[in-house]
């Protein structure tokens, strides 16, 4: 009886906690809206690692952004190099030109002496610029007879002498500076006249020529005509008698005086006639060309 009556308790019990337990599972309903369970993060396991995060995507715009030619163009040369090249080349034509102008020098120098060796008698070769056999053999017995180097080039030192000694069998011989000098202030105030050569009227060549005239030296009625007479000089190789040449209405030597010496020169100009004149005077010292040497007397012209 005893043990029938505890199986029938046993069976009450387990029928009445069968409901409970259907219970508690079961979810909750309600009306109200719920929020949805966070998720909880997993733990990072220590064995595991954390996987490195991409790179975002803005600092990828950053390489995007650079100019195609600075990212692929290929590697040019510093402006430094390109400045030094560019020099580099224009200092070779510059060399190239300045060699050019020498070789144009000297062949006209060249061709020069070779028709002052032909007044020397020293040569019969037709003057050509070109630098021959003949032309060095007449060099060196030039050379030798006036006790240069006898090396058959044309330096410096036989181009003056081989141009000096040709004037000296050229130019005006025994008249002397002071003589034209004196004869050239004798006119002084003879008025201007273009294309004159008498005392009635000069213009500036037709005066000069009158003056070495009457000392009994011939020179050429025109101006740049007789810039071509003589040997050269410098203004600091001047002497009384040597011609003086002006560029004024003319390119090149359109206007002639007689220089007497201290800076002054005699020459005949359009405003006040025959007069006296300073190389220093503004208008001249802006117009001068240059000046020769004409007679003989006045002197070897050493460089």
């Amino acid at each position: 009886m005893k043990k029938k009556l505890a199986s029938v308790l046993t069976v009450i019990m387990l029928a009445c906690s069968l409901p409970w337990q259907a219970q508690a599972a079961a979810p909750i309903v309600s009306n109200k809206p719920h929020k949805a369970p966070v998720a909880t993060p997993p733990a990072v396991s220590e064995a595991r690692p954390v996987k490195a995060v991409p790179e975002p995507v803005a600092v990828k715009a950053d390489t995007a952004a650079k100019p195609a030619a600075e990212v692929k163009a290929p590697k040019q040369a510093k402006p430094e190099k390109k400045a030094k090249k560019a020099a580099a080349k224009k200092s070779k034509k510059t060399k190239e030109k300045q060699s050019k102008v020498q070789v144009q020098q000297s062949n006209w120098r060249l061709k020069v002496a070779q028709q002052k060796l032909q007044v020397l008698g020293f040569s019969d070769e037709r003057p050509s610029g070109r630098m021959t056999e003949a032309t060095s053999t007449a060099l060196k017995s030039f050379q030798k007879q006036h006790k240069l180097k006898a090396d058959g080039e044309l330096n410096d030192a036989t181009y003056h002498k081989l141009t000096w000694e040709a004037f000296a069998k050229e130019g005006i011989p025994k008249v002397k500076g002071k003589e034209i000098v004196s004869r050239a202030a004798k006119y002084k105030g003879v008025p201007y006249v273009f294309g004159g050569t008498t005392t009635k009227g000069f213009d500036c060549s037709g005066y000069v020529q009158y003056v070495f005239k009457d000392c009994k030296a011939k020179l050429p009625r025109l101006a740049d005509e007789q810039a071509l007479q003589g040997i050269f000089v410098t203004q600091k190789q001047l002497r009384p008698g040597d011609l003086v040449f002006f560029t004024t209405y003319a390119a090149g030597a359109s206007h002639v005086g007689i220089y007497a010496g201290d800076g002054q020169f005699w020459s005949a100009s359009s405003s006040k006639g025959v007069m006296l004149s300073s190389l220093k005077d503004d208008y001249w010292k802006q117009r001068y060309y240059g000046a020769r040497r004409v007679l003989i007397t006045n002197g070897e012209v050493y460089k």
